[in-house]
Parts: C-alpha cells; sequence; structure tokens
C-alpha cells in the first residue's frame, strides 16, 4: 500500500518580476504603428457597421420594430423626458443670461480701460 502524503512543501521560487513602466515614453515609430493599427480598425469597424445599417433599414421589418421599440420607451420614460427638457430649457436661459452679463461687464471694462489710456494722454 502506498502512503499518501498530506504534507504540503513550500519552494522559494521568486515570483516573475514583471517590468513596469510607467511615464516611459514610447518611440516615435511605436507611436505611428499604434495610431495607424487604430485608424485601420476605426475604419474596418465603421464601414462594417455601414454595410450592416444598410442592409437593416431596407427591411421594413426591421424599421417596424425599431419604430415600436422606440415609441414604446418614449411612452414609458415620457415624464423623465419631460421633466429633462424643461431643466435644460432652463439651464439655458440661465446660461445666455450669465453670458450676457459677463459680455456687459467686458465691456464696460473695455471701455474703462480705453478712458484711462485718453485720460493719461
Amino acid at each position: 500500500m502506498k502512503h499518501i502524503s498530506t504534507e504540503t512543501h513550500s519552494t522559494d521560487i521568486e515570483p516573475a518580476k514583471a517590468k513596469i513602466t510607467i511615464g516611459e515614453r514610447s518611440s516615435k515609430g511605436e507611436l505611428v504603428v499604434k495610431g495607424v493599427a487604430t485608424a485601420v480598425a476605426a475604419a474596418t469597424i465603421i464601414e462594417t457597421g455601414k454595410s450592416v445599417i444598410t442592409t437593416l433599414a431596407k427591411h421594413p421589418l426591421v424599421m417596424f420594430s425599431l419604430g415600436i421599440a422606440a415609441g414604446f420607451l418614449t411612452h414609458k420614460y415620457r415624464k423623465e423626458i419631460i421633466l429633462i427638457t424643461s431643466k435644460t430649457a432652463e439651464q439655458s436661459k440661465d446660461f445666455v443670461l450669465r453670458q450676457k452679463e459677463n459680455l456687459k461687464d467686458l465691456i464696460a471694462e473695455s471701455q474703462e480701460a480705453v478712458e484711462q489710456k485718453d485720460d493719461a494722454k
């Protein structure tokens, strides 16, 4: 009969040292390659998406179901949509008023600066 040991043995193996390079600059070649690869990937995704959307847009059933889904979601969240729209309208009015005040202040300051220059001469 074989004896099965339940002891655990630990070994003194050093963990693999990962080279962490924070702040290390990439060479210009690496940056160019990364940029080109990103552009190629983005172009491929866009072209694929266009063909898929074009194909789906030609099917009436898909367009009908998208319309139903949009109508359902609009009806379901109509109160939130109205609330957000009204808040946005109020904020935009406040923003325009603040910008008008800032513009008036800026014009007044520039006129004062011109008057001070005229007085100095």
